[in-house]
């Protein structure tokens, strides 16, 4: 079972429940050497680990204890009784250049000795090798992939991704494992990448094999067991990781954090609070015997990995991992490099980011205007439908901006602020997360500016006429400058707010049908619109958090105007009764969608005549909610009745 929980960027924070054993993800397996164990299994059972990860290829080399697993199984083997997960040899194949078993042969090994997740023994192609050897050891990674799939079987399997730096051999790669029903999918062939600090590199293949790995079974980067990259390879959509470096480094001397790595020699304090560093001052670890040490310093390395990920899954939980990855991002300029990569994956990444979190947006440098909520909020203005032929152009302040301003639009003025962060906000939809729910900068930096410029002349081409406040003439916009607001004050406006609303968050034409003619009731408290009425008949309300139409009813009636599948969620006929009483809409059960719906998007919920069975929120995507088996797709509202 994998089930998605909670969703930031391409991050998923859920559950992969194996063998009724479960992992919380993003996950990390220690890995254990089935020879030497630098800390006992006991020991790591006891820090919160529920799974770990250990060599069948090993085992199988070794006569004892290939009869032992053989004889007791994996796991009692090892003394663990969770998640036990098995690499095929993969490893020693990258580094020796070969193995003593075949890949049907080892696959079968892993699920006689009782493995929980067994691997495929994928080709390892190291990066920059020619196309020609990259394209032929992907080619027999998939004939060994085939073969392995065909095995009858009690474990799962993970299929893995080759493909070196091509990016089109590793979508090739993934669009055949993922037409093999592996029950993991595995990226592979990435640790000299991650090594070298090439994290650009290692941007690139993640991306390219999620292309084609589709949404439904988790995504295993193989050798991505330090700290530094666990949030960012989250945000690309990586569910689980294995770690030897908590070892191997302690055995180097080597002190891991995640905002980087030290060497125990040069540490005169001990930045961490974990009981290895409560316990023992730098010196002391340094002044302790070498086994000793050893084993100290690989659990507080371990525990560091620990930490991270657990932040990670808060992150998620919260909607702030590209925050937390923009400041991992300022640990190392290999990182920052590859958070620069993603500028040219927006599309891909806007797909599956929620449209509202719980945690504001914080603008912490210029690839913070990268993100896909700025792309989306770019294409999303396009969708308004346009009133106004003059465009009024207002400096950033105090939000909410229109009661800073005591302004609105009208039918002659269009009235916008001139945003750092989103390059220009129409004061109708300022309310949507997250344009009111964003935090910037008072000193702009060169870049801002830029954008600024480039999306404000966009979007003024639109208009017949372009008025700016005197404040913002650095930006060079052609129009009339003017200093005082009050001579574009008007009264009312209501009913264009919420067309303008309707058309940013739901699409082009959802305004027209869901609130002409609508009347708004205001919040006494904070004067904003609460509800809106058509003809006396309560078609939506506003949340109030984050400003985001919520449709009763009736406004779903009338989005069923818009053609099909606009904003539909569409349920197969043996759900339909349980979504008509209001109950939970299950991945499982949808037949189609609007391919535009994203994750946290109020939706409408139809059978397969596109009958109105209730309202709801949407927990996935588009795209995921067709693909998965298992999980909610859309967490009921209001049920017609």
């Amino acid at each position: 079972m994998f089930e998605i929980k909670y969703k930031d960027g391409a991050g998923r924070a859920g559950v992969f429940e194996v063998h009724g054993k479960k992992l919380e993800m993003p996950y990390l397996f220690p890995v254990i050497n089935p020879k030497r164990q630098v800390l006992d299994v006991k020991e790591i059972e006891e820090l919160g680990f529920n799974g770990i990860i250990t060599n069948s290829y090993i085992i199988y080399r070794d006569p004892a204890l290939r009869q032992s697993a053989l004889e007791g199984g994996i796991h009692a083997l090892l003394g663990f009784n969770g998640v036990v997960m098995t690499d095929s040899g993969s490893f020693q194949l990258y580094q020796y250049g070969s193995v003593e078993v075949s890949s049907r042969e080892i696959v079968r090994f892993q699920d006689e000795i009782g493995v929980d997740i067994g691997v495929i023994l994928d080709i390892p192609t190291p990066p920059d090798v020619g196309y020609e050897r990259a394209e032929r050891d992907l080619e027999e990674t998939l004939t060994r992939a085939k073969e392995a799939a065909r095995l009858s079987r009690k474990m799962l399997l993970a299929g893995t991704v080759q493909g070196s730096t091509y990016a089109g051999l590793r979508e090739r790669a993934a669009s055949g494992i993922a037409a093999l029903g592996f029950d993991v999918h595995a990226i592979g062939g990435v640790v000299p990448l991650m090594e070298e600090y090439r994290f650009a590199d290692l941007a690139r293949v993640i991306l390219h094999a999620k292309l084609k790995l589709g949404h439904a079974k988790p995504v295993h980067l193989f050798g991505a067991g330090h700290p530094v990259i666990f949030a960012f390879a989250s945000l690309l959509g990586c569910d689980l990781f294995d770690s030897a470096a908590y070892a191997l480094y302690a055995r180097d001397g080597r002190y891991i954090t995640a905002r980087g790595t030290y060497k125990l020699e040069e540490l005169h304090e001990l930045p961490c609070s974990c009981e290895v560093c409560a316990e023992h001052s730098a010196r002391e670890l340094k002044g302790l015997e070498a086994e000793e040490r050893e084993h100290l310093l690989a659990k507080h390395n371990l525990i560091s990995c620990l930490e991270e990920i657990k932040r990670v899954r808060q992150a998620i939980y919260e909607g702030s991992l590209w925050e937390l990855v923009e400041q991992r991002a300022r640990a190392h300029p290999a990182l920052l490099e590859a958070l620069r990569v993603l500028k040219g994956y927006s599309a891909q990444l806007e797909r599956l980011e929620p449209v509202t979190k719980r945690s504001a947006f914080f603008y912490s440098g210029m690839e913070s205007l990268s993100r896909p909520a700025v792309a989306r909020h770019i294409e999303r203005l396009s969708w308004i439908e346009r009133r106004g032929a003059e465009l009024v152009l207002l400096p950033d302040c105090e939000k909410p901006y229109s009661r800073t301003y005591r302004l609105t639009s009208s039918e002659r003025y269009h009235v916008c602020i001139a945003s750092p962060v989103f390059g220009i906000i129409p004061l109708e939809i300022e309310e949507t997360y997250p344009l009111t729910q964003h935090e910037g900068v008072a000193t702009l930096d060169r870049e801002q500016i830029a954008f600024m410029r480039r999306v404000i002349a966009e979007y003024a081409q639109r208009f017949t006429k372009v008025h700016y406040h005197t404040s913002l003439g650095f930006l060079g916009i052609e129009g009339e400058a003017f200093d005082e607001v009050s001579q574009f004050r008007f009264e009312g406006g209501e009913e264009l707010k919420l067309r303008a609303l309707a058309d940013y968050q739901l699409g082009r034409g959802a305004g027209e049908v869901l609130f002409a003619g609508a009347k708004a009731e205001y919040s006494r408290r904070t004067g904003r619109i609460r509800r809106a009425f058509v003809d006396g008949e309560l078609v939506a309300t506003l949340r109030a958090s984050d400003g985001i139409v919520v449709p009763t009813i009736a406004g779903a009636e009338r989005l069923l105007r818009l053609r099909y599948p606009r904003c539909r969620v569409v349920v197969a006929e043996e759900a339909r009764q349980f979504a008509k009483e209001g109950k939970s809409v299950f991945a499982k059960f949808v037949v189609d969608c609007d391919p535009e719906i994203r994750a946290m998007q109020e939706v409408v919920v139809v059978d397969e005549s596109d009958e109105l069975l209730a309202t709801g929120t949407a927990l996935l995507s588009a795209g995921e909610m067709l693909e998965f088996e298992r999980g909610v797709a859309v967490k009921p509202r209001h049920r017609r009745r």
